[in-house]
């Protein structure tokens, strides 16, 4: 599988900020930020990939542990738009 080049800072390892709130709720998943006082709905590979962010992983991690859980159809360009997506809502500690 071929992957498209990873758009963050080489050596970053994404990290949830402390204060989110992430949460079953019903059958899904949610992230509160009480910052912002927004709700984020994530699904079930957005919910994995947030559990996995403690700073402890880069990103060709991150990848490999979703297509590991999830098969190969999840590639490292959908996690990386999730990051984006988690730092664009400012609940990642920025790179």
């Amino acid at each position: 599988m071929a992957s498209s080049p990873n758009p963050f800072p080489r050596g970053w390892r994404p990290k949830a900020r402390d204060d989110v709130a992430f949460r079953v709720v019903g059958g899904g998943w949610v992230l509160f930020d009480p910052a912002s006082q927004r709700i984020q709905v994530l699904d079930v590979v957005d919910a994995l990939l947030w559990s996995l962010c403690t700073g402890e992983s880069g990103v060709p991690e991150l990848d490999e542990e979703v297509r590991r859980a999830f098969g190969a159809a999840r590639d490292e360009p959908g996690v990386s738009q999730a990051l984006q997506r988690f730092l664009d809502a400012g609940v990642l500690e920025a790179p």
